[in-house]
């Protein structure tokens, strides 16, 4: 397809209206007519992801990676013509919904028949854009941005975020060049209104320039006394200060409480006093306008609309908190005009409130009562209570205590740490319903869209904070805060507190200052953790699982572990507890498309065994029996890989590569053959084929021959994927259609989660789905974190939100979700959670299981014969007894001998302190795909180590491969340049085997000597054979990849293993 790079034309430009019928014999026609304000006008992300049915996975796939590469218009084209290879019969008509449902208010207008006004585009074209550069040089888009979507409404709130992002990251200029692009792509009215918004945010000077005659109407009406747009009824004030055209009056009412506006109402009154912290909106009839507006006078003299752009001031009517500042302080309260519905919300922050509010009360349960009573007495607690019974809801009971409660001298502030961004804002909503406090969300979410003030300047603000844990570590990092800056911490699923995670690292503070002087021990905080499970960690027995409780509650200094006790009657009866069953599933008995890529990957093979004889590692030819599946994985990366590294002759490297990655595509087919279907496995390894990349030079023959290969078969793959009797549909898909039929049959408002392993196969079972007759009216959706990119399965924050709440909302009846949704997601609906054929830890399996909140909710683990999975996961099933029992004996011995458990609490956590400095630190660090970086001697070429075996000592690179010291020798030296108390460095000398030049150093660490390498005399090699040199570590870092600190698990493994280096 040709690329065509020059601005598109619309055949609007050329008319003054145009009208069409969508259902007219020429849709192609219409279609070919409108196409070039449709590849202009529209945002390929927009409509590409709702296609479902028309266009499938990879096709919707190469379309975003498009967009990536060419940008929007280009992948617009694509989409086009897509649609229009699709067989779906409904495909033009599904198309226009979409794009009216995203806002593209006139293309849709024009796609339905109706009659558009080709000013749309003539007034960009003629008007606007020649003036591009002045508006781009002079305006502040942040002056224009809230007029424009909440009074204006033409851009959309994804529009006004994309422009605040730019702005934060390149400054107003760029955030101009952003409106520009975004303003007259969605509305009819885009050209007046944005006009009109310059003109009140005194750019008038500007539009003089762009379009005299708006100017002088402007200039007209507003001698006249009339505002030049009516559409949008602005408010007012007159003369005498009274209002005009008032739309509709605000009150700020909680969550759970509506009212109605009295005929006394005044409304000075109700815009000065107070807004409460959640809002709702109030309709005013027309019979009682009038007469409500003229009792306005005690309000500014400004026109309200100014009003909405600038902050009210809000006297505090309650007491504020004890020990804080006695003065009254005002808060800003910020009006925003929804002139669609009629509503006029006060949009404010919750942060520096203080004043009345309507709070929800607490659902009296008797167990939660139980569950908080030890943190209530300032005791730190670790808290346990099975998933959907409210530990939220204790949590924020203990919150509220604490802040009534004067027991400490120091002001209160709080910190709820928790794990992901996407449970900050559910927990802030919670503690909102119910506390009346000062509250704050932190995290990377809302850092984003903030301007990011240090945490020590917003600690004076608010009370309470719901914060991410590595915002947190990070904060103390920078000594911005420390532990001590807060009274208490609660850890929301504070089963990950341990290891490297954020949890550990937040406590690790804690922990120094408990065990350094007593003087730091005086204003530590209260920690209190809570969670469903605490796990077994690696235990096999009970008495195991005994210490690593003991090893959690140690990591957050908790000396109550708290479970229900007195009220388990109670609890058992609000509980609503899926029924649990693991179904095993045979494989497929007729299989020639797993059979014919098995027969591929066996002629691949004998391609390393034919050149076997040139490797160090003969051995290293001969594969595992099984194919498809991890062990097949491991060999291609642990083992084939190294041995092809090592191999001189630069053909065959080349070749033994290319073998490689063709096993590696056809086993990552076969994989996901085993979840998915024969054509999602075809459509995958062609694909992956297609971004091998291209071999500068000829193919060798081995290439040749292993591509032929693949070409010749490719025929009868096709015929495999569609004829039944060669290959019957996956036993895995049969199952679950009908887990999910029969629960839609029994229940058709019902919700459903099926957990998946990885992202791809999310976007590849939710198509399924809705490409299968028999589930495609139920609606499914996939739900994946955001940390991927889009091509690899990555959902956008704002889409992962979108879709949680289509799916809370029915709009989606089940999504097929990664390990985003195993915690913290609460949907009270859910009455299906499935497993679909992976297995997990305990941990993982109550998390998952408790996302059923429905009664009579149902737990399915979907687990093929051939992979353990029920195995696996019946043995997780029963660790659960075992940690109960654990749990059991620990509350045991707390209550007889509390002076024994708090000392064996205190050694673990002084043996703790002393690991620590071993301990993982692998912040920041990524991983090297496939460890494709190779280190020869840059001398004689002479392999030497992979990238992925390096481990930093401090600012010094160590090789820990095994077998680095073949290809090395090392003497004594008497120069150590570097002599601290656990390393040494320079105590000898590491040369090249081979040629005999000198490549690093021998250093002393932890009683283990450690070949320390020289980067300037070694050569950098990809796994194309292209290499570098370059004069410093910190290059390769910055260009390469990165290294990570050597961590206790590898301290672990080089103990036990042989020694790194022998030395003369």
């Amino acid at each position: 397809m040709a690329e065509d790079t020059a601005e598109p034309n619309s055949s609007l430009y050329y008319m003054d209206s145009i009208k069409c019928r969508l259902d007219c014999p020429e849709i192609p026609t219409l279609v070919k007519l409108y196409r070039p304000l449709i590849v202009r006008c529209l945002k390929v992300e927009d409509v590409v992801h709702y296609l479902d049915g028309v266009i499938n996975t990879r096709e919707r796939e190469k379309i975003i990676q498009r967009e990536d590469k060419k940008g929007s218009t280009i992948a617009m084209e694509d989409l086009l013509h897509t649609i229009e290879d699709s067989s779906h019969g409904e495909k033009w008509t599904k198309f226009v919904n979409i794009v009216e449902r995203k806002g593209y208010e006139y293309v849709a207008k024009a796609l339905r028949g109706e009659e558009v006004n080709s000013d749309v585009f003539k007034k960009y074209t003629r008007l606007l854009e020649p003036h591009k550069m002045n508006l781009v040089e002079r305006l502040n888009p942040e002056d224009l941005l809230v007029t424009l979507e909440t009074q204006k409404r033409v851009i959309t709130t994804t529009d006004r975020e994309q422009i605040k992002a730019e702005m934060k990251n390149k400054g107003p200029m760029a955030g101009t060049i952003v409106l520009l692009d975004r303003i007259w792509r969605r509305f009819e009215n885009w050209y007046r209104a944005f006009l009109d918004v310059l003109c009140q945010k005194e750019y008038k000077y500007l539009v003089e320039e762009i379009d005299d005659e708006f100017a002088e109407e402007w200039d007209k009406k507003i001698q006249e006394g009339n505002h030049p747009e009516d559409i949008n009824q602005q408010c007012s004030v007159d003369a005498q200060g009274q209002f005009q055209n008032f739309i509709t009056p605000v009150q700020c009412v909680s969550d759970n409480d509506e009212y109605n506006l009295g005929s006394s109402l005044n409304i000075n009154s109700l815009v000065s006093s107070g807004c409460s912290r959640t809002i709702k909106p109030i309709s005013v009839s027309d019979d009682n306008l009038d007469e409500q507006v003229k009792n306005a006078e005690e309000i500014t003299g400004e026109d309200v609309e100014e009003t909405t752009e600038k902050e009210v001031e809000i006297t505090k009517t309650k007491e504020n908190h004890a020990n804080e500042t006695e003065s009254n302080n005002v808060y800003p309260c910020k009006s925003v005009e929804d002139t669609t519905q009629g509503y006029v919300y006060c949009v404010e922050s919750t942060s520096i409130e203080d004043k009345e509010v309507i709070l929800d009360t607490f659902e009296e349960r008797r167990y939660q009562n139980e569950l908080a009573e030890p943190a209530k007495r300032g005791q730190n607690c670790l808290i346990i209570a099975p998933t959907g019974s409210g530990k939220t809801i204790v949590a924020v009971k203990i919150i509220q205590h604490h802040l009534q409660v004067k027991t400490r001298p120091k002001i209160k502030k709080i910190a709820f740490v928790v794990d992901k961004n996407n449970l900050a804002k559910q927990q802030h909503d919670a503690i909102q319903r119910f506390v009346d406090c000062r509250l704050k969300v932190i995290s990377g979410d809302t850092m984003r869209e903030e301007e990011f003030t240090d945490l020590s300047a917003l600690l004076t603000q608010y009370d309470v904070f719901v914060i991410t844990a590595q915002m947190l570590v990070n904060a103390m990092h920078k000594r911005d805060v420390s532990i001590e800056s807060f009274t208490l911490l609660i850890f929301d699923e504070c089963h990950h507190c341990h290891g490297g995670h954020s949890f550990y690292k937040t406590m690790i503070p804690y922990h120094d200052k408990k065990h350094g002087h007593l003087e730091d021990q005086i204003d530590l905080p209260q920690i209190v953790g809570c969670t469903a499970s605490i796990g077994v960690g690696k235990a096999k027995n009970v008495d195991q699982t005994v210490e690593h409780v003991k090893v959690m509650m140690a990591n957050l200094d908790a000396d109550v572990l708290v479970s229900v006790q007195r009220n388990r009657q109670e609890l058992a009866e609000k509980m609503n507890t899926p029924e649990q069953s693991i179904v095993k599933i045979q494989t497929r008995k007729t299989d020639e498309f797993g059979t014919r890529i098995k027969i591929l990957m066996t002629k691949t093979e004998e391609c390393l065994k034919e050149a076997a004889d040139e490797m160090d590692d003969k051995y290293a030819a001969n594969p595992p029996t099984t194919k498809g599946n991890e062990q097949y994985t491991q060999w291609l990366q642990d083992v084939l890989l190294k041995a092809v590294a090592k191999v001189h002759d630069p053909t065959l490297s080349r070749s033994l590569y290319t073998a490689r990655n063709y096993l590696k595509i056809y086993n990552e087919g076969l994989i996901l053959y085993s979840y998915a279907r024969a054509t999602d496995c075809l459509n995958a390894i062609i694909e992956n084929f297609e971004e091998l990349p291209k071999p500068a030079k000829t193919a060798t023959k081995v290439e040749q021959h292993l591509k032929s290969l693949f070409e010749n078969e490719i025929e009868n793959l096709k015929v495999c994927t569609t004829d039944k009797r060669k290959s019957e549909e996956n036993p895995l898909l049969l199952k679950l259609k009908e887990i999910i039929v029969d629960t839609y049959h029994n229940e058709s408002d019902m919700r459903g989660i099926v957990f998946v392993r990885t992202r791809p196969l999310a976007d590849i079972l939710a198509s399924w789905m809705n490409e299968t007759d028999d589930l495609k009216h139920i609606k499914a959706k996939k739900c994946t974190g955001a940390q991927a990119q889009r091509t690899d399965g990555g959902m956008t924050k704002v889409k992962q939100k979108e879709t949680i709440d289509l799916f809370r909302k029915g709009d989606f009846k089940l999504i097929f979700a990664t390990t985003i949704a195993e915690e913290g997601l609460d949907i009270k609906e859910c009455n299906l959670v499935v497993r679909y054929d992976y297995a997990g830890n305990p941990i993982s399996q109550i998390q998952a299981k408790g996302r059923g909140r429905a009664e009579n909710s149902r737990f399915y683990i979907l687990a093929s014969e051939d992979k353990s999975v029920a195995e696996r996961e019946w043995t997780n099933s029963l660790k659960e007894p075992m940690m109960e029992d654990a749990m059991l004996i620990v509350q045991q011995e707390i209550a007889t001998n509390n002076e024994r458990f708090q000392l064996q609490k205190q050694e673990l956590q002084r043996l703790a302190k002393r690991q620590r400095e071993a301990a993982a630190q692998n912040k920041g660090v990524r991983e090297v795909p496939d460890g494709q970086y190779v280190l020869r001697c840059l001398k004689c070429k002479e392999y030497m180590c992979l990238s992925g075996e390096l481990r930093k000592l401090g600012s010094n690179y160590a090789c820990i491969g095994q077998d680095f010291k073949d290809h090395v020798f090392c003497k004594k030296s008497e120069q150590v340049k570097y002599d601290g108390k656990n390393l040494k460095v320079g105590i000898g000398k590491v040369g090249c085997k081979e040629c005999r030049e000198k490549i690093g150093v021998v250093a002393l660490y932890k009683e283990i000597l450690f070949p320390v390498l020289q980067i300037k005399s070694l050569k950098i090699e990809d796994d194309m054979k292209r290499g570098d040199n370059v004069k410093k570590w910190k290059t390769v870092e910055e260009r390469y990849f990165k290294v990570p600190p050597i961590s206790l698990v590898d301290m672990e493994k080089i103990s036990e293993a042989e020694r790194l280096i022998d030395m003369d």
